[in-house]
């Protein structure tokens, strides 16, 4: 959940081309590489890195940072409930985040959340470890082909299964996405607890399908791609706000991921006030060079926000590529954000 934004880029490459450069975290893109290999322990553990967030609660601090093109640091303090989501402060003060509640299957693709990584790649068991004290697992994630690169590793609390410390890495092996908790106090929830319909920018039950997505078109909201630069495929679609007037879409590799948020109404300036104003094919697109990567502008009567856990050019495309394919739709109620874009800073991560 780290990132930093640049300027936008002018250049936007077709989807099926590679979107490699030097430095940056590559996902699936060769149809004609070999299938993943995936250890069956490996598997059963990320799959129960999955269940963990659903059945136990946690508090502690963590150093998320990110390397790519320039480098960004953040120490946060994270406390999780199943009931609650994840809730994310940042050691210098300011409102808390809310992040998605965990555990929901992707809408739109089958199998669950490591069905989904292991799509496109394989998984390993590395040499286990110790993080903030407590001992760990690792998950290695790889590349699959000749170079059996790892693009990823999961260090999974042995007692729980929870993730406590996430690496990412370039096409160099230079870590560049980094969460790692420092100290970490977890605890079993009582069982049965519920998890409440999300409010404020936690992920919704309302999910929406393929003929759903379709319906929504007819009906003034803009086709959304079948796929963001990375590439990276839509695999989770949901509604919620006031009358169901925000939609989130997730697109997601199984370790890269991208959020987009369309809302009807009009962008109150106030709310990005501290963030860089640029222009994206004339328009304004105001950014913020923060964890995590964040890019928000109006289109007609649709506001959309943008969040990226993925590379910086990666987030950068997409966003070119997301603005010259919104249409104004047509003309809806204004919907307030009522507690500011901040509130609703989620994303499907389902790992973390």
């Amino acid at each position: 959940m780290v990132g930093a934004l640049a300027l936008m880029l002018f250049l936007v490459v077709p989807l099926g081309e590679p979107d490699q450069q030097a430095g940056e975290v590559t996902g699936p893109r060769d149809r004609a590489r070999p299938a993943p290999e995936v250890d069956p322990a490996a598997r059963t553990a990320m799959e129960r890195a999955t269940r963990a967030l659903a059945t136990w609660s946690y508090e502690g601090t963590q150093i998320v940072a990110a390397q790519d093109g320039k480098e960004v640091s953040q120490v946060v303090e994270v406390t999780h409930t199943p009931a609650d989501g994840t809730s994310v402060r940042s050691s210098t003060g300011g409102p808390a985040v809310t992040a998605a509640l965990h555990g929901a299957d992707p809408s739109l693709v089958g199998g669950g959340a490591v069905a989904l990584l292991t799509r496109y790649y394989s998984l390993r068991m590395g040499t286990a470890d110790r993080v903030a004290g407590r001992e760990t697992d690792v998950v290695e994630a790889v590349r699959p082909g000749a170079d059996g690169r790892v693009v990823a590793r999961f260090w999974l609390d042995r007692e729980s299964g929870v993730v406590l410390r996430r690496e990412v890495y370039d096409v160099a092996g230079r870590a560049v996405r980094v969460s790692a908790f420092t100290d970490v106090r977890l605890w079993l929830a009582p069982s049965g607890t519920a998890t409440p319909d999300s409010v404020d920018g936690r992920a919704w039950r309302s999910t929406l399908d393929a003929t759903a997505l379709a319906r929504m078109k007819r009906h003034g909201w803009w086709d959304c791609p079948d796929a963001l630069p990375g590439p990276l495929p839509l695999v989770d679609a949901r509604r919620g706000g006031k009358d169901g007037s925000v939609v989130h879409l997730s697109y997601a590799d199984g370790i890269s991921s991208i959020s987009v948020f369309q809302m009807r109404g009009s962008l109150d300036e106030s709310d990005v006030r501290d963030y860089r104003r640029i222009e994206v094919a004339g328009d304004p697109v105001w950014v913020r060079d923060a964890m995590p990567r964040k890019a928000v502008w109006a289109s007609g009567e649709t506001v959309y926000v943008v969040l990226g856990d993925a590379p910086r050019r990666t987030v950068d495309r997409a966003v070119v590529l997301l603005h010259a394919g919104a249409s104004n739709g047509e003309k809806g109620t204004v919907d307030r954000l009522g507690r500011g874009l901040d509130r609703v800073a989620s994303w499907f991560n389902p790992f973390e």
